[in-house]
């Protein structure tokens, strides 16, 4: 455990090293008070709520949208409509043409 509580200790003092303006955001005089942490935490609210809107309508609009799966269904029923279509139709071409070569001299 002591290890472990070095080893933390001296990776937060590499990261101080690396960006010593990170340090202390209140200025490093032991308050712990930032005045402006309240302007910052209502824009941040703000930010959230139109993050929550702007996921509504994303959700909204996914419901609306088709899946992989009702694509492949409407596809298949369209093709067996042609398929249907173009079997009754070549056969009412033969009974047409047969019909006029039996009984049209």
């Amino acid at each position: 455990m002591e290890a472990r509580s070095k080893a933390v200790y001296l990776r937060e003092e590499v990261n101080k090293a690396k960006n010593p303006q990170r340090r202390s955001f209140d200025g490093g005089d032991g308050g712990g008070y930032d005045e402006n942490m309240e302007t910052r935490v209502l824009k941040l609210e703000e930010c959230v709520n139109d993050a929550r809107d702007r996921l509504a309508r994303i959700e909204t609009r996914l419901d609306q949208t088709a899946t992989s799966a009702d694509m492949h269904r409407e596809m298949t029923d369209q093709t067996w409509r042609l398929v249907t279509f173009v079997c009754g139709f070549g056969s009412a071409l033969v009974a047409v043409t047969y019909f006029m070569a039996t009984h049209i001299k």
